[in-house]
């Protein structure tokens, strides 16, 4: 019988190896011209991290060649999300949806526990933990893997400064430090 200290080691330890084996690419499109130059200086040197400039932003139509969009669970209602705490949800687009130029999932947003602190710097460190695990998992049980995510900067700089989302993205996302 495993004891709970043991089981979480093993957690943890596969957890560690599952995130050096995977590569991800992160993209991060806006329309804002400000937004998109403070996050192009502020990720400079991590070319694991793209940032696009769009002409308009618009959730359901992201820029092409991604494998996954995130989308709060409001806007991913349409394919099944369900606000689950700590939890982030991979969920199949329509071939309908993808003709219009989605990508071939959504990786929803997460709810928080009342006990959880609240706040841009620690609501971001735990949606961006829910989604990327959410992924992790994706990837291992599936023959097709999600490696290029994108996201809206508007979803991601929600009381943030540039600067300080690249800190919990160098903290919370290892696999996009390479």
């Amino acid at each position: 019988m495993l004891f709970p200290t043991t089981i979480s080691r093993w957690v943890l330890h596969r957890h560690r190896m599952r995130r050096i084996n995977m590569t991800f690419d992160l993209i991060i499109f806006d329309s804002e011209s400000a937004n998109v130059a403070a996050m192009k200086a502020s990720f400079s040197g991590m070319g694991s991290i793209t940032v696009l400039q769009t002409e308009r932003m618009l959730y359901l139509e992201p820029p092409p060649n991604i494998d996954v969009l995130y989308l709060p669970l409001a806007a991913s209602a349409k394919w099944g999300s369900r606000p689950l705490v700590h939890l982030s949800q991979v969920l199949p687009t329509t071939a309908e949806d993808q003709e219009k130029g989605l990508p071939a999932f959504v990786v929803t947003g997460c709810c928080l526990a009342p006990s959880d602190p609240r706040g841009p710097v620690p609501e971001m460190t735990l949606l961006l933990n829910c989604v990327f695990d959410a992924i992790r998992a994706f990837n291992d049980e599936n023959n097709f893997k999600l490696r290029r995510i994108g996201f809206w900067g508007y979803d991601l700089l929600r009381g943030l400064s540039p600067d300080e989302l690249k800190s919990i993205v160098v903290r919370v996302v290892p696999e996009l430090t390479r």
